[in-house]
């Protein structure tokens, strides 16, 4: 029955991107899924809509490949005042529709995030500190803030500028099914589970391909055999088993990195054995992550016990994994009242085999100390229903601490604490020094506020801390150039083979 349902959706796929290819000049791309608020980049600032957002959208600042912050839209930047920041925007560009690309653009993109309509979309933690944006004139932004904040320009790489007009004009559910901006390409068509894209007549960094089409494949193995097959150019999510096979085959492997961490996020906002910092130790001790990371994801990333990836900023390197100590997670399952073990739903989303077997393999870890995994595996959708305050159904499910755009660790506290308006886990100690780290401007002060908080984050886990996020991507040989430092496409570069 798996080999039927595996076929018929390798199939679908096949057709879908046959009836999605514009031309010999094509782009072809599967990916796990669409973003599940169509076009709108308000709506998410993780993976993978942020595989498509650079082709359409751009922020004042993004990442560059030594993991620096850069410039985009924004020419400079500088603060004024602790609560004052000031950007210098870009001369000459415009939106895909014609409008202008200036601070007044800016600013409007800003302000609406703060409004009660705005505040509802995700990206909106980007701005949580933002008090009003306002265009000095018409390549000036001024940017206040309720409180000082050392990582303004940073925050504010994830959010995409919007054309203002036509926004206001049609509205964000609109918008959302053909929107504009200043990326080098612009939509074509819009559907459910596959998208095409066409040059952007106005880009500034114009395109070198004419066409690109996505199409949504939510099983790996389709993803696989539709690159080996050559009925796409590029597959994103690929398993880590699957590397050699698709090497042999002549495609090229990008791992990409996300720095961010792999968790199963606890939930302890409602009661449960949870609630206690022994348990929460326990099965951390009683989960094998090196065997995990070595066996079943071959070794392509690495074992982690804190919520910062290597290269983001605090990330310490003092602060080890948890080791494999059953014995010892059996001893607090025993001094926090539960010898026997108990009985824990967890809530998981899987995009691949090899992420179930992971989910799987901490399941049979954890039974062997007595604690019993319900595994309920839900459509993302039904994530994100939760996350935004519906009911969890779980006391645990898997999640990562990011820290894009700004590749600072604290980004994930947006969500991950009581600063999201719907926590699933609280320490008001950790808030507060988020806070705290946001207000320092001098950045080896914060350096030490942020590992603190990393290292009592670790030693009062969260979560069960798995491993640092790596992708596999397949990459055609009809892909000639394909540059993505950190996740983020390099639209502009993109070329293929003759």
């Amino acid at each position: 029955m798996f080999c039927k349902k595996l076929l018929a959706g390798w199939v679908m796929l096949l057709v879908a991107v046959g009836s999605g290819a514009t031309g010999a000049d094509t782009l072809r791309i599967t990916l796990r899924s669409m973003p599940p608020g169509n076009a709108n980049p308000h709506t998410s600032g993780g993976f993978p809509p942020l595989l498509i957002w650079p082709a359409l959208f751009e922020a004042l600042t993004g990442i560059g490949e030594d993991g620096t912050l850069k410039p985009v839209l924004a020419e400079s930047w500088h603060f004024e005042d602790d609560t004052t920041w000031v950007f210098t925007v870009k001369d000459g560009i415009r939106f895909s529709n014609g409008e202008p690309l200036d601070a007044h653009a800016a600013a409007a993109t800003i302000n609406y995030l703060l409004t009660d309509e705005g505040r509802v979309f995700s990206v909106n933690r980007e701005v949580r500190n933002v008090a009003q944006a306002t265009a000095r004139d018409r390549l000036t932004l001024e940017v206040k803030t309720t409180q000082p904040d050392s990582m303004i320009p940073g925050r504010l790489g994830g959010i995409r500028i919007l054309p203002p007009k036509y926004f206001a004009e049609v509205g964000a559910s609109a918008f959302a099914l053909k929107p504009h901006g200043t990326g080098s390409f612009m939509v074509d068509r819009w559907g459910t589970g596959r998208a095409s894209l066409v040059k952007n007549p106005y880009a500034w960094r114009p395109a070198q391909i004419d066409a690109i089409t996505y199409t949504a494949a939510p099983d790996s193995t389709a993803r696989t055999q539709a690159l080996l097959s050559g009925a796409v150019d590029i597959a994103y999510d690929l398993g880590a088993t699957d590397v050699s096979r698709i090497e042999q085959a002549g495609a090229r492997i990008d791992y990409r990195t996300r720095a961010a961490v792999q968790m199963w996020q606890f939930v302890t906002e409602v009661e449960s054995p949870l609630q206690d910092k022994r348990v929460r130790q326990a099965l951390n001790y009683a989960t094998n992550i090196e065997v995990i990371v070595a066996a079943l994801l071959q070794g392509v990333t690495v074992a982690t016990g804190q919520v910062a990836a290597r290269g983001t900023f605090g990330y310490d390197p003092e602060i080890k994994p948890y080791p494999y100590d059953p014995a010892k997670a059996r001893a607090l399952l025993a001094e926090a009242g539960y010898p026997d073990g108990f009985t824990i739903p967890f809530q998981v989303v899987s995009s691949s085999a090899e992420e179930e077997s992971v989910y799987i393999q901490v399941a049979q870890d954890l039974r062997q100390v007595g604690v019993l995994v319900d595994l309920i595996q839900v459509p993302f959708s039904k994530q994100v229903q939760s996350v935004y305050g519906a009911p969890w159904d779980a006391m645990a499910f898997n999640m990562n601490y990011g820290s894009v755009p700004s590749l600072d660790p604290l980004a994930s506290m947006g969500f991950h604490s009581c600063l999201w308006p719907w926590p699933w886990i609280c320490r008001e100690d950790i808030a507060e020094r988020t806070l705290a780290a946001d207000r320092e401007f001098d950045l080896d002060k914060r350096r030490v506020i942020v590992r603190g908080i990393l290292r009592d984050l670790h030693d009062d886990p969260p979560g069960i801390y798995l491993y640092e996020n790596i992708h596999v991507d397949g990459i055609a040989n009809s892909v000639k150039t394909y540059e993505a430092p950190y996740g983020f496409i390099r639209y502009h570069t993109l070329t293929l083979n003759d």
